[in-house]
């Protein structure tokens, strides 16, 4: 099956690893693989075929966009991003393509303009279906990320750390981080924070985290550590990962933790519910309260034993439910649902 699969705006975290998860999955599955990208975007994509917008301007990319469609001649169209999903309505006019939008989050209008619907969890499937899409035509597949190690157990460290890394947002909650440590710090625990992440909103970025930070009285516990490129480096040095995320889809960083044999800490949000099962695999706290992720980060650091179980159970969740393997077998069913 001729695939394009399609993304105006890269390097932005959890979007745009499901895009490269795609890409590797329907090559492995023996698809004939285009991409479309920003020409601003990252070339290091695995595909024989890769167009790029010119971001001239919405028409000239719309126009550019039809030669690419004229030229690689694709079946089905997946779309990532809003602007893509927005054209789809017109393209129609234009190509046999079927086009299918991949719903990241809860904004899902501009999904509406396409044949098809993926959703990454099923609440959103449900509010495109309430919104007046064909339930025939709204599928939902869960992110996955690739299991290519296996499991390590950690030991926590004697001055352990504590990671964040996403994009830098309100939503992301990194103050509720902060303030958490403020509290654990005048507890008198002991402890370091390793702050990873990339600006996306102005009045909330790394200086005003910064600036947090110092009013806590825990700048000199921070490690800011900009954009996190190497996934895995970032986790040897980390003993708990929190996602305290006031608004998480699903949380593909989650599932990094489980990955990498680190205790995840996340609020309650739909993902952090939908991944961890409090203390099963993980530990949650209630969205939006500092305190609470407090005491959940001290319980941990005071019951190894516990940290240790709680990690194998994730890291066999991830395995079972979460793997390459799953989204493999998921999307074949739901291309052949497609181009029946």
């Amino acid at each position: 099956m001729r695939i394009l699969n399609a993304i105006h705006a890269q390097n932005i975290g959890g979007v745009d690893q499901v895009f490269r998860n795609y890409n590797e999955v329907f090559l492995q599955n023996g698809h004939e693989l285009a991409l479309l990208i920003s020409a601003n975007g990252n070339e290091n994509y695995d595909a024989k075929k890769i167009f790029k917008l010119k971001n001239y301007s919405p028409l000239l990319d719309f126009f550019h966009l039809l030669w690419v469609v004229a030229k690689f001649r694709p079946q089905i169209i997946l779309c990532h991003s809003n602007r893509l999903m927005k054209w789809m309505r017109f393209l129609r006019f234009f190509s046999a393509a079927k086009s299918v939008a991949i719903n990241h989050g809860i904004t899902f209008k501009h999904s509406l303009n396409c044949h098809y619907i993926i959703s990454i969890n099923q609440q959103i499937s449900d509010l495109v279906v309430e919104a007046g899409f064909e339930k025939e035509k709204s599928f939902v597949l869960q992110n996955v990320i690739k299991v290519d190690q296996k499991f390590c157990e950690k030991k926590i460290k004697a001055v352990p750390v504590i990671g964040i890394y996403g994009r830098i947002e309100p939503r992301k909650g990194f103050d509720i981080l902060i303030k958490a440590a403020e509290i654990l710090a005048k507890a008198g625990n002991n402890f370091r924070l390793k702050i990873g992440g990339f600006e996306v909103a102005k009045g909330y970025n790394l200086e005003s985290l910064k600036a947090l930070a110092a009013r806590s009285g825990v700048i000199d516990k921070c490690d800011f550590v900009g954009t996190v490129f190497d996934k895995k480096n970032f986790f040897k040095d980390v003993d708990i990962f929190s996602v305290p995320s006031r608004e998480e889809p699903f949380g593909i960083v989650i599932l990094e933790g489980f990955l990498f044999s680190t205790l995840v800490i996340s609020s309650n949000s739909d993902g952090g519910k939908f991944l961890i099962k409090d203390g099963e695999n993980g530990l949650l706290f209630e969205n939006g309260d500092a305190q609470e992720l407090a005491n959940k980060i001290n319980y941990a650091l005071q019951n190894p034993i516990e940290y240790g179980r709680l990690t194998r159970s994730a890291f066999s969740r991830l395995e079972k439910d979460f793997s390459f393997t799953f989204l493999a077998t998921e999307i074949e069913k739901i291309l052949l649902k497609i181009s029946a």
